[in-house]
């Protein structure tokens, strides 16, 4: 029970998935073609991040989390202790030191250092802040896309590129939606976001627009010559229209619905979306 919360407390399947998404990079750009060691670097760097930053993120949000209901929450449920959490967020974001120590380039160790502040402040401050929050979010998802290339060979490929543009649009809309289900609390505590300023209808009319544009985006490599890989690649094609597909769902339901029990299934669903949009890419890229 206390592991199974622990894993729930680090939201394990987030935190691998974003680290994954340094592998994903390195295989989008052919970098993992000569596999080196600097990608698990940043594979853990990524992983560990996101473990810190998600117990921090329990920690801070405990009395939010109990306004919202959110019993599935390991503190909410007193499974796990704040200072569990606690503990957790400083033990990870010191492997995540260590390791930036061992990065070829000081400047990325630097780099990668800088941004832990970034992230503890998120969960302590910024995430009260309208539209900041959901800008940091999705900043990270695009930090992590880019930091295994720019640490291994110090170039993007334009595919890379526009892989961490859509990271960065579905990482925003993604934490709108998020924002609705948690709308009820959050105006109780004053917490500052957009469903709370603007109403939950008009924030999910912000995620559907976010999502159209990643549904017009995902496909757009197979018409045009952004990488030969997988320009005119009929496996490609059909692969991302089932997230298209996925997000199109998505959005209808947010729009008609912007329930907390909508917001909790659909969470599942656009996650399920993008490891579909991820392997549509990286099938595509290799076969």
């Amino acid at each position: 029970m206390k592991i199974k919360a622990f894993f729930k407390l680090i939201r394990i399947e987030y935190s691998l998935f974003l680290a994954v998404g340094v592998i994903i990079a390195g295989l989008l750009t052919g970098d993992l073609a000569d596999f080196t060691s600097v990608y698990l670097l940043a594979f853990f760097i990524v992983f560990f991040v996101a473990v810190g930053s998600y117990a921090f993120n329990d920690f801070y949000d405990l009395e939010k989390d109990r306004e919202n209901g959110m019993v599935d929450r390991p503190l909410v449920a007193g499974l796990l202790s704040p200072k569990t959490s606690v503990v957790t967020g400083i033990i990870a974001f010191t492997v995540v030191v260590v390791l930036a120590i061992l990065l070829n380039s000081l400047f990325f160790a630097v780099a990668v250092l800088v941004h832990l502040p970034l992230f503890y402040l998120y969960n302590s401050h910024l995430k009260k802040v309208l539209a900041v929050k959901n800008a940091v979010i999705a900043y990270g998802f695009v930090a992590l896309i880019l930091l295994g290339p720019l640490v291994a060979t110090g170039t993007l490929t334009p595919l890379v590129i526009y892989f961490a543009v859509m990271a960065f649009i579905v990482g925003f809309a993604f934490e709108v939606m998020l924002d609705i289900g948690d709308v009820d609390g959050d105006r109780r505590l004053g917490v500052n976001t957009i469903p709370v300023r603007f109403g939950s209808r008009r924030a999910a009319i912000v995620c559907v627009a976010l999502y159209a544009v990643i549904m017009v985006m995902d496909p757009i490599p197979f018409f045009t010559r952004l990488d030969l890989r997988i320009y005119h690649d009929y496996v490609f094609l059909p692969l991302i229209l089932i997230s298209v597909l996925f997000y199109l769902i998505a959005s209808i339901a947010i729009a008609r619905n912007q329930s907390k029990t909508s917001v909790f299934k659909l969470k599942r669903l656009v996650f399920l979306t993008m490891q579909v949009a991820c392997a549509a890419y990286l099938i595509g890229v290799f076969i």
